[in-house]
């Protein structure tokens, strides 16, 4: 079964080099969108910070700066490589403290880069994976258990519904489309024989047993034209 494409959000001054990342991570499988600043950058991040791997330029210096302390802040699951044009260790200490979660000087090696992109990519789904106890709100998840509560009050669904639950619990705040959802949870193969609908009617059933007000979820909300975000 083939996997989902990895996101992966590119942002360096130098178009030359942009390029050659680009062709090179996308030969890797990657997904890749470039952009040349910051400022393209926050307007492709969006609200809903739909990524899963940025790659920043550290040239753009107080720009790229601010674009990494604003997905730290904003307490998304992003990991962040920074491409640091300094070589000495007050460069990359610099760089992590700001939020990145590995720091590359440049020049560096395509092959390093891909290596670096692959650990933190991997890293943060392994990190995913293990999470034994999730909440959004009211509602607690714990994983091992298969069990899910509301206000301590446990509730009963379907092994669709929990996995449904569970990949929303893994991922807040980002927005998935239905058929990202269905690539996701019920998998590649099977997503393609599927109605988009399917997904619908799984949050309708999410919504009746877990919101206070099924009509105006706040668990599970739908966000129009691009499909649902949990929190």
């Amino acid at each position: 079964m083939n996997q989902p494409s990895i996101r992966l959000l590119l942002v360096y001054s130098d178009c030359t080099a942009a390029t050659c990342l680009h062709q090179k991570l996308g030969d890797e499988g990657y997904e890749v969108t470039v952009c040349t600043d910051a400022e393209q950058a926050t307007s492709k991040l969006g609200p809903s910070f739909n990524w899963d791997l940025l790659v920043l330029d550290g040239s753009l210096g107080e720009a790229a700066r601010q674009l990494c302390r604003q997905v730290r802040t904003a307490r998304t699951p992003i990991p962040v490589l920074l491409l640091c044009p300094g070589v000495s260790e007050t460069d990359r200490v610099r760089g992590l403290e700001d939020g990145a979660d590995d720091v590359l000087p440049s020049p560096f090696g395509l092959a390093e880069c891909l290596a670096r992109c692959r650990a933190l990519v991997r890293r943060h789904q392994l990190g995913s994976e293990s999470s034994l106890s999730l909440r959004c709100g009211r509602v607690s998840m714990l994983v091992e258990e298969h069990r899910v509560c509301r206000d301590g009050a446990e509730v009963s669904l379907s092994p669709r519904e929990f996995r449904l639950l569970h990949f929303f619990l893994k991922h807040p705040r980002r927005i998935w489309s239905r058929d990202e959802l269905l690539a996701r949870v019920w998998g590649e193969s099977e997503a393609v024989e599927l109605d988009p609908k399917t997904v619908d009617v799984h949050i309708r059933w999410l919504r009746l047993k877990l919101e206070e007000n099924p009509a105006q979820p706040s668990l599970i909300t739908t966000v129009r034209g691009q499909g649902y975000r949990c929190g």
